[in-house]
Parts: structure tokens; sequence; C-alpha cells
């Protein structure tokens, strides 16, 4: 169990990141071989390998979190909002889906994902990145990532704790050759922006 009057969270910041792909590792945990991306098994080792030995990848700050402030999802994931998030001008209500996703809303986000010793292994806000858009509830990203995003508003930012079940399992993010670059059973920490959500067509 987390005690939560200790949980620390890393502050996240833009940063230059070696990565193989922001896609890559959901397509690893999904069963998908890196070369379904056009990268291949050595390409995506070597940057695996590069990415968990670069100190420049690592957050440098911490901090600890009042634990009055500290939210959850009805899955388990544990959260801080840093910013506060807003319903468009357009959309005050939310009535019109473009505040609060909901269950097939298309959303886009930033986020920087960080291994327990604070080594990012994955994030859009590298040089030349973009903002990861998915469906809600389409498993097209980590089931905790969903979770937080569906109780975010547009503009706001979280710091998270996604616990392994909810993550990448007791799989990880692997190669058959063993070399991994998010070890199984390993809790993960974000930073998650949500940019803009908006309902589905029809």
């Amino acid at each position: 169990p987390t005690n939560d009057s200790s949980l620390k969270l890393v502050v996240a910041m833009p940063m230059l990141v070696t990565v193989v792909s922001v896609g890559l590792s959901w397509m690893c945990a999904m069963g998908l071989e890196p070369t379904a991306l056009g990268v291949s098994r050595q390409t995506f080792v070597a940057g695996g390998a590069t990415l968990m030995a670069s100190t420049a990848a690592r957050a440098t700050a911490a901090q600890k979190i009042d634990p009055t402030s500290i939210k959850a999802t009805l899955g388990g994931v544990k959260y801080v909002v840093t910013k506060e998030g807003t319903c468009p001008a357009a959309d005050p209500t939310g009535l019109a889906g473009s505040c609060v996703p909901k269950e097939g809303s298309f959303c886009i986000i930033d986020y920087t994902g960080f291994l327990p010793d604070g080594t990012v292994f994955d994030t859009t806000e590298r040089k030349g990145g973009k903002p990861l858009a998915f469906r809600l509830g389409e498993k097209q990203i980590i089931v905790g990532l969903e979770q937080l995003v569906s109780q975010m508003k547009p503009g706001e930012e979280v710091e998270a704790l996604v616990p392994s079940d909810l993550a990448y399992g007791s799989k990880g993010v692997c190669t058959d050759d063993g070399e991994c670059l998010i070890p199984p059973n390993t809790k993960l920490k974000y930073f998650v922006r949500l940019l803009r959500t908006a309902p589905a067509a029809g």
C-alpha cells in the first residue's frame, strides 16, 4: 500500500529524450512487434538501452505532495492537479461534449512517463514531438491514463502515480530477448496535460 503522506511525484518539464517512437511502448504492450512501426528490433533495444542509461532523461526535481490534495480514480490511479482546467468558452456547461471527456470522446494530450527512479521512458514534449490523440474507451492507451483523462478538463495538468496493473502489468514492455524499456510489475509516474476533447461524431 502507498503511504499518501510520503507520496512523491516527479515534476515534469520539457526535455530532449531519445525515444524510438511516442507510440512504441503502447504497441509493444498490446503484443505488436516494433516492426509494425517500421522500427527494427535492434533499434528498439538500442533506443531502450539509451533511455535507461541516459542521465539527461532523469527528472531532477521532486516535490512532496500534500496528502489532502491527492485524488484518485475508481481504479486506483492517484494524482494531484497542478493546474486547473476549464470548460471552453463556447461550451461552458459541457453539454456539447467539449469539457469533460466521456466514453468515445476524442482526446488530445501531452504527457511524460517516468519510471520509479525518475527516468523518462516516453514523452510527447521532446524536440519534434507531437501531442497524442486517441479515442477514450478504445484501449489505445493504458487503462490508468484512460481513467485519469476521463476526470480532467481541457487545460488541466496533473501528476499521477499509475499502479502496474493499470499500466503494463506483469508483461512490462520487453522484447523476446529480455530487454525491457519498462520492467514487469512497475508502477509508473506521469505528467499529463489535457489539451482538448471533443465528442465522437454521430
